[in-house]
């Protein structure tokens, strides 16, 4: 464990909120809304039952149609245990291989508590992140929809994505956000909410109307040149899951949780190797098999760049494309390698994950073979590197 790393126990939340496999989703809905609860937990009896998994605030996203008469354990999925004394930065690792954001804690064999996202951002404060800047860490690859787009163009999008929220841009400016919760709360609640009477009368949307129509238009953003603990402290005080970065008043990324976790996720391996690897998958019917010739490609890629890369990780993002040859999907790759010296990012598909990988990794290296030459020729490579790093 890195020095001065809290430990899960120390940060997490002792309150634990349980239901029964069949409780409706509906009860689940409402723990979550009147604790702010995180996650909750499925057992197949209240009394000391068997934990059947868990369900989170997008995983109730799937079952808002009915969620009177669907069973908790219908959508409950087996999430992660960590220990309590496990350090915060492996809980940070957990959630990005697993697309979580909260994870139940265990102790000896039974759960004592939940951390989420925020629990961990928050306790890395000031000093971690002061030396981080926002645009390291942000996600550039920025997918937006115009203010006159239908609700349901918007989910197209988040779904072909794999994304959840979407800024909302006119002619270059940016008119406001779009997240999956803004469609749950005022689309799809309220159109299953109308069925059982609390509506009647009052106009519901539908996946007709605009994105204009239910966006948040008070945006909060951040620059890409300032200090990542900045623009965290401004997200953990308005509470808000991403911020919008500008630069000369226009969208040029977003920074989310997720993208926050990166840096401290690294800590986890730290110790263990200059750049730590981490995996993350929303793809069917991955194997063993999978992971590990993935992670043989990008041991290949790191020992052919070599020692003078720095220190600091390389995380590789995996998902689904609609595009399939017979039943095989088309995989597509998003690469990041964040160090101490640099910031590069690559792209790449392929029939598998390990031949996806491969091609985005063959463009980070091809990046930073250019940069490293150039750093050998001219007597101010430094800066150069940095002006390069700010274009890409």
């Amino acid at each position: 464990m890195s020095v001065g790393v809290p430990l899960v126990r120390d940060v997490m939340r002792r309150e634990v909120y349980f239901v029964g496999g069949d409780d409706s989703v509906s009860k689940v809905i409402g723990l979550m809304r009147e604790h702010r609860a995180p996650l909750v937990i499925v057992v197949d009896k209240l009394d000391d039952g068997k934990v059947l998994g868990a369900i989170t605030e997008r995983m109730v996203m799937r079952a808002t149609y009915n969620p009177d008469t669907m069973k908790a354990k219908t959508i409950a999925a087996r999430i992660p245990q960590v220990g309590s004394g496990e350090p915060v930065s492996k809980a940070a690792r957990l959630m990005l291989e697993n697309h979580a954001l909260a994870l139940p804690v265990e102790e000896k064999g039974k759960i004592v508590g939940v951390i989420a996202v925020e629990d961990i951002i928050r306790v890395m404060g000031e000093r971690f992140f002061s030396r981080i800047k926002v645009g390291d860490v942000m996600s550039r690859n920025l997918v937006t929809v115009s203010p006159r787009d239908t609700i349901g163009q918007a989910i197209a999008l988040m779904r072909e994505h794999g994304i959840s929220r979407l800024p909302v841009v006119d002619d270059g400016r940016l008119m406001g956000v779009l997240t999956i919760h803004d469609v749950i709360v005022k689309v799809i609640q309220p159109r299953a909410r109308v069925t059982r009477g609390e509506y009647s009368g009052e106009k519901i949307r539908t996946l007709s109307h605009q994105v204009k129509d239910i966006m948040t238009s008070d945006v909060f953003v951040a620059r890409p040149d300032e200090p990542l603990n900045a623009a965290v402290r401004r997200m953990l005080d308005a509470d808000v899951s991403c911020l919008v970065v500008v630069q000369e008043g226009r969208p040029v990324g977003i920074l989310t949780r997720t993208d926050i976790l990166e840096p401290i996720a690294a800590l986890a391996g730290g110790e263990r190797r200059a750049v730590s690897v981490q995996l993350s998958f929303k793809v069917s019917n991955l194997t063993e098999s999978d992971k590990m010739q993935v992670m043989e490609v990008a041991e290949r890629f790191l020992k052919r760049i070599g020692e003078g890369v720095g220190v600091g990780y390389l995380t590789l993002h995996f998902k689904e494309h609609k595009e399939k040859h017979g039943e095989t999907h088309m995989i597509h790759c998003r690469a990041r390698l964040n160090t101490d010296r640099v910031h590069l990012v690559g792209v790449g598909e392929g029939w598998t994950p390990a031949l996806a990988a491969r091609v985005a990794l063959d463009i980070i290296e091809r990046r930073f073979l250019v940069m490293r030459e150039n750093m050998q020729k001219y007597p101010y490579a430094e800066e150069m590197l940095s002006r390069m790093i700010a274009e890409i």
